[in-house]
């Protein structure tokens, strides 16, 4: 990521709980990644400042009052410069799971963990990763199976280097570190990413992460 002083991210944190939500803010307003941070327990007031703030990165409880959660997700993602979105949750099973995975979350993080792995992975998904907290990855890997029913897929359908990208893409790397990882340019990877996507019938690289985690397909 760019220093802090040439590009920090505007956060926007829309989370039911007061405490939890103003100490989230207080903790990365403390990290020279960030810029200006806003915090609200409603959802229209998140809207006004996604829309005020145009945030790089939004931060939304999973378990407001129904489809709050994925209204947030869907708004955050129709901005002039579409924001990063990490859902935060305090328990493994939700309805909206998969609903949020076709809108294209980034982050799916447990409000369970150390505060200091909290900030280093909401930090990860600013930075471009996909991020999965240890938690989360089996309710997601279930709610993809249910989603998904038995949906044929077949990896052979990829070039080699497409699976080399894909068997990044379950790790979580963003598009410049895979270009990093595999030499290749980033406008090469974001192609790659592309097919990937078309000839395995996933909605995101979040969705097709979670089918290669599954099934070994990593680095």
């Amino acid at each position: 990521m760019a220093s802090a002083s040439e590009h920090p991210i505007n956060v926007v944190i829309v989370d039911a709980s007061p405490l939890f939500r103003e100490s989230l803010a207080r903790l990365i307003h403390e990290d020279d990644c960030f810029g200006n941070i806003a915090e609200t327990g409603d959802k229209h007031l998140g809207m006004f400042y996604i829309e005020r703030l145009q945030p790089g990165l939004v931060i939304v409880d999973m378990h407001m009052k129904k489809d709050v959660a994925t209204e947030l997700l869907r708004y955050a993602k129709n901005i002039d410069k579409p924001a990063r979105v990490i859902m935060l949750t305090d328990r493994d099973d939700s309805e909206e799971l998969m609903t949020t995975v076709h809108l294209q979350a980034e982050g799916y993080l447990s409000k369970l963990i150390e505060v200091p792995e909290l900030l280093s992975q909401i930090k990860r998904v600013a930075c471009g990763q996909v991020v999965v907290s240890n938690r989360l990855m089996a309710a997601l890997a279930r709610a993809f199976r249910d989603d998904t029913g038995e949906v044929d897929r077949d990896l052979t359908m990829l070039t080699m280097r497409e699976r080399d990208v894909l068997k990044c893409l379950s790790i979580g790397m963003s598009n410049q570190e895979t270009g990093e990882y595999l030499s290749i340019q980033l406008g090469t990877v974001k192609v790659h990413v592309k097919h990937i996507l078309k000839k395995m019938g996933f909605s995101s690289r979040t969705q097709a992460a979670l089918w290669a985690r599954e099934r070994g397909i990593t680095i």
